[in-house]
């Protein structure tokens, strides 16, 4: 099947094209301004503000399916700048869902957890979604664009961890580099997600690219833990001290917007859609990994 995957040179998009090579997809990788390959798939330039370009390089591509992987994905970029993260998380991806719409072709949309408030535990997909975040408001506005598109899907994505394939170290990589060099690291403790890996993540992703469900599913671990439970169980598995893995809660932690307490989610959609699907333990999935010298 030939797939446009945008937010090829990202840090999921990296583990993307790998998966949908080895499933034997034909693979058109857009980036934002990221040039070169991925695994020998060249980066297509494109802005994602740019209205007839979109439309254009679709036409062009005919994908049979869209990966819509790219966003502005920095919550405080969205805070400090809401008219650009509206252009590229929102208006562009009604753009893409308005082309598969009208040429009945396959679409899905990677969203995220932090659309909930945080008030409770284990979000289901029919639970209102509430961001406190901009970033989580501009997820959530551009879900109801791709739902409408017939066969389209709203994969929300949990807090992803492992090592970078895109070639510029992401916050978990540079964490691990920092604990390596034996300087002590602080990661909250009363804030709670559904971490899953990338590899996983992505897998997951393709296999639901090619089935033909629709609507709304959570893509996320099995387990519901804190950032500083991820990176302690993390260090121990990549053999670092643990000791160095210190832990801090939000009010500690000078912010420009609240965060949600806890944005785990229920996947029992997901395990209904894919019954096979195995989730690696965070330690199996990073001793499966590779992080450079560590």
């Amino acid at each position: 099947m030939r797939i446009v995957l945008t937010g090829a040179s990202g840090s999921l998009g990296a583990y993307l094209v790998e998966s949908l090579l080895r499933r034997g997809h034909e693979v058109i990788a857009w980036s934002g301004s990221g040039v070169g390959e991925r695994f020998g798939v060249p980066l297509v330039p494109l802005n994602l503000e740019d209205e007839e370009a979109i439309a254009d390089r679709l036409d062009l591509d005919d994908p049979a399916a869209v990966l819509h992987a790219a966003a502005m994905s920095a919550a405080e970029s969205v805070r400090r700048d809401p008219e650009r993260g509206n252009r590229i998380n929102v208006l562009a991806t009604q753009r893409i869902a308005d082309w598969c719409a009208r040429r009945n072709r396959r679409m899905v949309y990677t969203s995220t957890d932090l659309v909930f408030d945080g008030s409770r535990s284990w979000y289901r997909e029919d639970d209102p979604a509430e961001p406190i975040l901009a970033y989580g408001r501009t997820k959530r506005d551009a879900e109801p664009a791709v739902v409408a598109v017939p066969g389209g899907l709203v994969a929300r994505l949990s807090l992803l961890f492992g090592p970078s394939h895109s070639g510029r170290d992401a916050f978990f990589d540079r964490a691990i580099a920092a604990l390596s060099l034996g300087e002590p690291q602080s990661f909250f403790d009363d804030e709670f997600r559904t971490p899953l890996d990338l590899s996983t993540a992505a897998n997951v992703l393709v296999r639901l690219t090619e089935m033909q469900v629709a609507g709304i599913v959570h893509v996320a671990g099995s387990e519901r833990m804190s950032r500083h439970e991820l990176m302690s169980r993390a260090a121990s598995a990549l053999g670092l001290d643990g000791a160095l893995v210190r832990a801090n809660q939000r009010h500690q932690v000078a912010s420009s917007e609240p965060r949600p307490a806890d944005a785990s989610l229920d996947t029992t959609r997901l395990l209904d859609w894919l019954p096979d699907l195995e989730r690696p333990t965070v330690e199996r999935a990073l001793t499966d990994s590779t992080f450079g010298n560590v």
